[in-house]
């Protein structure tokens, strides 16, 4: 008698186990997820970038679900680190696309990446939204789309700038040797020479280099009112080796260089230096605003330019499914429908490339922190 009561009662919590699975464990309809991917620099020399924009996508992610997620459907970003590798790009967007059957991928932040992705982005017909600024980009493919603007596009808005509110005349350029710098360089000097301005040197160093005093001695020699000189870590080293020669015109630089890390190591020497960028951290509209303060309460400091960059494009991305739906197809042509899309860097347009157009600023090191120049 003693068993049978056992495996009657053994029976009732097994009856009861599978009424709380069938009730409790299978997500109602409203838990559906719709999932994205993300391609980003997670680990490796370029893994604070990928870091800060995987920071603020999960910042907005958490926002969206929290507020009834995708037409009730739950938002779920599934990420792969790529390394800043043009190969371990291509094959994880490869996964992403075969095994997660994601209709839209954001990232990656390396140029190279990108353009690794692009190709299969567009043969399985999946967007692609990267956060990255080579011109090559631009005729990646129908469904390759970038929140953040071409690098002439930064340059295009510097050169005005420089003429007309600077009033510099007369410039010298110093780039990094590679389709970057090169690039930067010859956009600065067609259209600095449009508007009546001179350059009076363009010279190339290779990144590996240490020692810049030759090409700074001459361009101290030919006595410019600016330098500008496109490059990326490697300008704390001009800067000191510049201020070392007593060489002290205004340098400019590219959207690069804002980086914590070229500040720390040039110290002083930074201090002053006009580069264009996008975002920025004291804006007051009222998005930044919430947008700065929820950020700060999450990660304990203000955000940066890729960060509100990503912030930006995962709100446009979740908006657009929130109308449309989630077929990449879609996504794709309402994308290009996007015009004047208010945001915490200001108001998105997409061209017709897939390009971002959106307003740029022009900010300085003062005090060792990066700020507008007001």
């Amino acid at each position: 008698m003693k068993f049978s009561k056992i495996i009657v009662g053994f029976g009732a919590v097994v009856l009861l186990a599978i009424i709380l699975l069938l009730t409790l464990g299978c997500p109602p309809k409203g838990a559906e997820e719709i999932r994205i991917g993300a391609v980003l620099p997670l680990t490796g020399s370029s893994a604070q970038y990928g870091i800060w924009i995987k920071e603020a996508l999960e910042l907005y992610k958490d926002e969206v679900n929290a507020n009834g997620g995708i037409n009730g459907k739950h938002l779920a970003i599934i990420y792969e680190d790529d390394q800043a590798d043009p190969r371990v790009a291509a094959n994880v967007m490869q996964e992403l696309i075969t095994l997660y059957k994601v209709p839209v991928v954001y990232g990656s932040w390396a140029s190279s990446c990108v353009l690794a992705q692009a190709p299969i982005a567009e043969k399985a017909k999946t967007v692609l939204m990267g956060e990255a600024i080579s011109p090559k980009i631009r005729d990646a493919g129908d469904y390759t789309f970038r929140m953040q603007p071409d690098a002439r596009y930064y340059i295009q808005q510097l050169v005005p700038f420089v003429f007309n509110n600077l009033k510099v005349r007369k410039v010298a350029i110093l780039y990094v040797n590679n389709d970057f710098g090169s690039d930067q360089a010859r956009v600065f000097a067609d259209e600095f020479t449009k508007l009546g301005g001179k350059i009076l040197s363009s010279n190339g160093y290779e990144q590996s280099a240490t020692d810049f005093k030759t090409d700074l001695t001459k361009i101290k020699s030919e006595k410019p009112e600016a330098v500008f000189v496109p490059g990326y870590t490697e300008l704390a080293v001009i800067l000191n080796q510049a201020k070392e020669l007593g060489l002290a015109p205004q340098f400019l630089a590219s959207v690069p260089f804002e980086n914590p890390q070229i500040v720390q190591a040039a110290s002083n020497a930074a201090e002053g230096v006009i580069y264009p960028h996008h975002f920025d951290p004291d804006a007051t509209n009222p998005l930044s605003k919430i947008y700065q303060k929820a950020y700060q309460k999450r990660y304990g400091r203000q955000s940066e330019g890729f960060a509100a960059l990503a912030y930006d494009g995962l709100r446009i991305i979740v908006d657009v499914m929130k109308r449309i739906g989630s077929n990449a197809t879609n996504i794709k042509e309402e994308l290009y429908k996007i015009k004047d899309f208010p945001g915490v860097t200001g108001p998105t347009t997409f061209d017709d490339h897939g390009d971002v157009i959106k307003p740029i600023i022009m900010k300085t090191v003062k005090n060792g922190a990066f700020v507008a120049f007001r």
